[in-house]
């Protein structure tokens, strides 16, 4: 537990130094990727998992409506899983329920933050109309993190500009938030959402709610 809260404790001072610095470092992008080749093929190092995510993303968009949810979901979880740091970041976003809680209970809760975080996936990139994303390049971050600007083109739509913050996991780097527009930090969406559950019945009542929200998404996937 002690060693628990101390990493708890480390991730949630690093990503708010991160937000704190976001200000000074939405400068342009550098070590632009060539578009031509493969997005995994393009990314190397911290932004080898954002290019594995992005072709993730567009396999979903292209599967929607051919495959089911229960299909489309095995075959994106592991890649999320494998790209996100969904533990580091539920420890933020439930602070301080979840270190306050025993393991059996924050497991209860990792796996059902881990399946909505994909139904929210699966939801927003149900079909595909011809979209593409670009690693526009990678920066430093503070504190040791780096920042991953990526594009989603779409056709007769605005471009959407996001920027993954990513911090190394041993000698992997792992996604710790998503900065939509470069700025709008999604784990800090996520943290002030679960306060009312957290608040009225602790982590189990987040964990209910992480659950019954993945249901309807899914629609029983």
């Amino acid at each position: 537990m002690a060693g628990s809260s101390t990493r708890m404790r480390h991730v949630l001072a690093l990503l708010l130094s991160v937000l704190a610095a976001l200000p000074l470092a939405i400068a342009p992008a550098t070590q632009a990727q060539n578009p031509s080749r493969s997005l995994s093929e393009a990314a190397t190092g911290a932004t080898a998992p954002v290019g594995r995510l992005n072709e993730a993303l567009l396999d979903l968009m292209r599967r929607g409506g051919q495959e089911s949810n229960s299909a489309r979901l095995r075959r994106f979880l592991p890649v999320m899983q494998d790209v996100f740091d969904l533990d580091a970041a539920l420890q933020i976003a439930a602070a301080p329920y979840f270190e306050q809680a025993g393991e059996a209970e924050r497991r209860q809760a990792l796996d059902a933050f881990t399946r909505r975080s994909a139904a929210q996936y699966l939801d927003r990139f149900a079909s595909y109309n011809g979209e593409g994303f670009t690693i526009d390049g990678e920066r430093a971050g503070p504190r040791g993190t780096t920042l991953v600007d990526t594009t989603l083109s779409r056709p007769r739509k605005a471009p959407v500009r996001l920027t993954y913050v990513l911090h190394p996991v041993g000698k992997d780097w792992r996604i710790l938030d998503v900065l939509a527009k470069g700025t709008v930090s999604q784990l800090a969406a996520q943290r002030s959402e679960f306060q009312a559950p957290l608040r009225s019945e602790g982590l189990a009542g987040l964990t209910r709610d992480l659950n019954a929200n993945a249901d309807r998404l899914l629609g029983g996937a």
